[in-house]
């Protein structure tokens, strides 16, 4: 029985999950750039982050006219300091917004994209990159493949691979799958595969075997 190779599915779902941020903000953005209206808004409170010094970050707490959207929905922007001052002085802050779909919105005065989302999405997908790329080196470590020299035949616990002449060994290990040209027994925490080639195998599944043969070199 082969095992699930669910590697594959897993590193896609990963990289979904780091990169959706990412491209659901700049797929919300281009929509904006090309169909967005503008209005607006109630400004409902404002606050600067800190409340003093030279770094402050301004924030504007928001809703529609009854117009736009009847809900009452509240939305906090990030907003430039001119925006920042005027929504104190005025009560009213510019936005814009998709049609039918007002939680798609952005101020029009909004600071510069920051690159500390673009930054972490990289980063994440090296990350998983190294993550594959140690799991590609450890498998292959784990890995041997034998070319076959005589029938498998049954034996004992325990797992041994003695080493002989010539490349040769002596694999004794559980079976862990059965192919028709091959098997792979496990042995000393290694994958050993078995290639049968002329050579039988009448061992079952999870049951010992040991086999002779040549390791093969990549």
């Amino acid at each position: 029985m082969k095992s699930m190779r669910w590697w594959p599915i897993a590193t896609i779902f990963v990289l979904l999950l780091i990169n959706l941020p990412l491209g659901h903000y700049a797929w919300t953005n281009q929509r904006l750039d090309a169909d967005g209206l503008r209005t607006n808004a109630e400004v409902v409170s404002v606050k600067a982050v800190p409340e003093n010094g030279d770094d402050q970050k301004f924030y504007v707490t928001w809703r529609f006219a009854d117009a736009v959207d009847d809900g009452g929905q509240e939305f906090t922007s990030q907003v430039t300091a001119e925006a920042y001052r005027s929504a104190q002085r005025t009560d009213v802050l510019e936005v814009e917004y998709l049609p039918g779909k007002v939680g798609s919105n952005r101020p029009v005065a909004r600071p510069t994209g920051s690159r500390i989302a673009v930054v972490i999405t990289i980063a994440g997908n090296l990350t998983v990159v190294a993550m594959l790329a140690l799991m590609f080196w450890a498998r292959r470590a784990t890995r041997i493949e034998v070319l076959a020299l005589t029938d498998v035949v049954r034996c004992k616990p325990p797992e041994s691979l003695t080493e002989l002449a010539d490349d040769e060994v002596i694999v004794r290990g559980e079976v862990e799958t059965i192919a028709d040209d091959r098997i792979v027994l496990r042995c000393q925490g290694k994958r050993v595969t078995v290639i049968l080639g002329q050579y039988e195998n009448p061992i079952g599944y999870q049951q010992f075997a040991e086999v002779r043969g040549r390791r093969m070199r990549s």
